[in-house]
C-alpha cells in the first residue's frame, strides 16, 4: 500500500498535465488580418451560386456520370465506411462485455485413487457466462472514442474534398475540349482565308503584278496553319481520353454538345465573389485537417490517462455436469471488482505519451500549412482572374484594330499601292490575335474554376449533391480541448 500511494499521486499529477494543442490554433493557424480587407462579406451566399452556374448542361451530365462511375469516389466511400466502423468499435469499449463459453470433454480416470466413482468415466460439460465492464473514471476510453469519431468525420470531409477536386478536373478537361474544338474551327476558317490569299497571289503573279516570293510566303503560312490544326486535334484527343479516365472508362469520350467559350463565359460573367476568411473555413480539406488535429489531441489526452489506475467490475457464472441438460442445475456465481495500476513499464508509457503529443503537434502544423496553402490558392486564383479578364479585353481591342489594318492593307495591295509582305504581316497578326483570344477565354474560364475550387465549391451541383447525400457524420463534442 505504501508503494501504491506515491504511484497514484504521480499518476494524478501526470493525468492533469495534458495541454491541448487546440489552444495554439489561433496563433499557429489563422488567416492574416488583411485577408478580409476590402472584400465582400456577402460572398458566402454568392459563391455557391456563382460556381454552380459555371459550366453547361453537358458538364452537369458528365458530373452525374462521374458520381456514378468514378472508382476514386467509390474507394473514398469505402474509407468512410471503414472509419465509421472503427468509431463504432471504439465506442463499444464503453459498454459492458459479455462472453459465453460451452465446452464438452470426454473424461476417463484410472480406477485407483478416485474417491468419487461417479466420475470414473463419461462426458463432462462446462458452461460459463462472464460479464466485465471498465469504469471510465478518467475519460481515457471516452477520449479514444471521440478521436475515432473525429477521424470518421474527417473521412467524410475527405470524400467531399475529393468530389470537388474530381469535379474541377472534369470541368477543366471539358472546358479544354470546348476550347480545342473552337480553336480547330477557327484554324480551319483561317485556312480557308489563307487559301483565298494564296489564290490572289497566284493570280497577280500570273498577271505579272507580283513576284514568286509572295506565293512561297503564303504557301508557308498555309502549311503553318495545317500544322497547328494537327496539333489541336492531338490535344483534343488527349483531353477526350483524359475525360474517359476520370469517368472510369477505357473508351474515348466525345460529348457532342459544345456551346462554345462565349456561352460558357456568359454564364460565368458575374461580379467578383470576394473571399472573406470565413469562407475558407468551409473548405472540406481544411475541415478534415482540423478534425484530425482534434482527434490527435484526444489521443494524446487518452495516452496521459494511462498513468491512472483502471477500475473494472466483473461477474462470472459457471456450471459443470455430465449431461448437457443438467449444466444449469448447479451454477456458481462470482461477482467482484478489480483495480489495476502499472508500477513500472520501463518507460513505455512515457514513450506513448511523447508519441501522442508529437502526433498532435504534427497534425497542428499540417493544418496550419493547409490553411496557408488555401490562402495562397485563393490569392493566386484572384490574381489570375483579374489578369485574364484584362487580357481578354486587351485582345479584343487589338483584334479590332488588326482586322481594320488587314482590310486596308488588302485593298492597298489590290490597287498595287503596297507589296504582299505588308498584307502577310497583317494577316498573321490578325490570325495570331484570334488564336490568342481563344486561349485567353479558356484561361478566363480556368481562373474562375480555380477560384471556385480554392473556395471549396464544385463547378455545377451534381457532385456536391453526392457529397451532401452522405449520411450525417458522427456527432462529436470536440469543440474544445481534450479532457
Amino acid at each position: 500500500m505504501n508503494l501504491l500511494r506515491p504511484t497514484l499521486v504521480m499518476g494524478v499529477v501526470c493525468g492533469c498535465a495534458h495541454t491541448s494543442v487546440l489552444e495554439r490554433l489561433p496563433e499557429v493557424a489563422a488567416p492574416p488580418v488583411e485577408f478580409d480587407r476590402g472584400l465582400d462579406a456577402a460572398a458566402a451566399t454568392e459563391a455557391p451560386g456563382a460556381c454552380g452556374v459555371l459550366g453547361d448542361q453537358t458538364l452537369h451530365d458528365l458530373q452525374d456520370r462521374l458520381a456514378d462511375q468514378s472508382f476514386d469516389l467509390q474507394a473514398a466511400w469505402r474509407r468512410v465506411e471503414a472509419a465509421d466502423a472503427r468509431a463504432r468499435e471504439s465506442g463499444a469499449y464503453l459498454m459492458p462485455r459479455l462472453d459465453a463459453t460451452l465446452a464438452g470433454n470426454d473424461l476417463t480416470f484410472p480406477s485407483s485413487g478416485i474417491v468419487n466413482q461417479f466420475l470414473l468415466q463419461g462426458a463432462a460439460w462446462d458452461v460459463s457466462l462472464a460479464a466485465s465492464f471498465e469504469i471510465d473514471l478518467w475519460g481515457r476510453l471516452r477520449n479514444r472514442e471521440l478521436a475515432a469519431l473525429l477521424e470518421a468525420e474527417a473521412s467524410v470531409h475527405d470524400l467531399r474534398s475529393l468530389a470537388i477536386t474530381l469535379s474541377s478536373v472534369l470541368a477543366e478537361a471539358w472546358f479544354g475540349i470546348v476550347a480545342e474544338r473552337e480553336l480547330i474551327a477557327l484554324l480551319e476558317n483561317q485556312q480557308r482565308t489563307s487559301e483565298r490569299f494564296l489564290e490572289l497571289t497566284q493570280l497577280r503573279f500570273g498577271q505579272g503584278l507580283g513576284p514568286a516570293q509572295d506565293i512561297g510566303r503564303q504557301r508557308e503560312q498555309l502549311l503553318s496553319l495545317q500544322g497547328q490544326i494537327e496539333l489541336a486535334h492531338g490535344r483534343l484527343d488527349s483531353l477526350e481520353f483524359q475525360l474517359a479516365t476520370l469517368l472510369g472508362s477505357t473508351e474515348r469520350q466525345t460529348p457532342e454538345m459544345s456551346p462554345g467559350l462565349g456561352s460558357l463565359l456568359a454564364g460565368a460573367d458575374r461580379p467578383g465573389l470576394g473571399v472573406p476568411a470565413e469562407l475558407l473555413e468551409r473548405r472540406p480539406d481544411l475541415v478534415a485537417a482540423r478534425r484530425r488535429v482534434e482527434a490527435a489531441d484526444r489521443r494524446a489526452a487518452a495516452a496521459v490517462k494511462e498513468w491512472l489506475p483502471s477500475l473494472s467490475v466483473n461477474a462470472l457464472v459457471t456450471g459443470r455436469a455430465l449431461q448437457i441438460v443438467d449444466v444449469l442445475d448447479d451454477l456458481v456465481r462470482q461477482i467482484g471488482g478489480s483495480a489495476a495500476q502499472s508500477v513500472y513499464a520501463s518507460g513505455g508509457r512515457r514513450a506513448r505519451i511523447d508519441q501522442a503529443h508529437a502526433a498532435a503537434e504534427e497534425s497542428l502544423y499540417a493544418y496550419a500549412q493547409s490553411l496557408v496553402n488555401a490562402i495562397g490558392e485563393v490569392q493566386t486564383a484572384l490574381a489570375a482572374g483579374r489578369s485574364t479578364r484584362e487580357l481578354v479585353v486587351n485582345l479584343q481591342a487589338r483584334l479590332g484594330e488588326a482586322r481594320r489594318v488587314l482590310l486596308l492593307t488588302s485593298e492597298s495591295y489590290r490597287e498595287g499601292a503596297t507589296d504582299y509582305l505588308n498584307v502577310l504581316t497583317a494577316l498573321l497578326s490578325q490570325q495570331g490575335l484570334e488564336q490568342a483570344l481563344v486561349d485567353a477565354r479558356r484561361q478566363q474560364l480556368a481562373s474562375g474554376l480555380q477560384l471556385c475550387r480554392a473556395l471549396g465549391f464544385a463547378p455545377g451541383t451534381s457532385v456536391e449533391r453526392l457529397a451532401a447525400g452522405l449520411a450525417a457524420a458522427p456527432e462529436t463534442t470536440a469543440a474544445g480541448g481534450a479532457s
